[in-house]
């Protein structure tokens, strides 16, 4: 844990096996160059607050994101149906319940880690593909999807480095330990 933020940094929501091996596979079938990366809920760096400001101390980036975690329980989750943010070729999982995923995303927001500015609204996501324009038979398959019903239990949260869209550096794991 030392050392400070030298890139773009995200606080994400791990998201459990068997669940995220699910997520692995479609993401091979629509963005295999991220197939490998690890399935999460992305809680700052995407929408509601930007990545990490570069420059702060890791240690101090943990001891705020290990206060927030103590103040949350584990939680239910499950998916409702594959979106697309708004003007981007990005399509990911909705919730059926977002408010625990916002909870935690306005515990860290207002915390003492400083985030980058971001224009768009916070929405809980766990993204499917990424990037690259879906050809007319992946925008069919993306909104046709099966999405996975299954509910798993969100229990972790961890904080990620990506120097590159394809990589990335994993700096802390903490377990969400507050009472229900």
């Amino acid at each position: 844990m030392d050392g400070v933020i030298e890139y773009p940094s995200y606080i994400v929501l791990d998201i459990p096996s068997p669940m995220e091996e699910k997520i692995q596979a479609l993401r091979s079938r629509f963005d295999t160059e991220r197939a490998q990366m690890p399935a999460e809920v992305t809680l700052t760096g995407s929408c509601g607050v930007g990545t990490i400001l570069p420059g702060q101390e890791i240690s101090f980036i943990c001891e705020e994101i290990d206060r927030v975690a103590a103040q949350y329980a584990p939680f239910e989750a499950t998916f409702d149906h594959v979106e697309r943010f708004q003007n981007t070729d990005i399509y990911y999982f909705a919730f059926q319940d977002p408010a625990p995923f916002t909870a935690l995303h306005h515990a860290l927001a207002n915390s003492r880690i400083k985030f980058r500015h971001t224009d768009f609204p916070f929405v809980p996501h766990c993204t499917l593909k990424l990037r690259q324009h879906p050809t007319e038979q992946e925008l069919l398959e993306l909104f046709f999807l099966h999405t996975p019903q299954e509910p798993f239990k969100i229990s972790r949260m961890s904080l990620y480095s990506l120097p590159e869209l394809t990589s990335c550096i994993l700096h802390h794991k903490i377990p969400l330990t507050g009472s229900e």
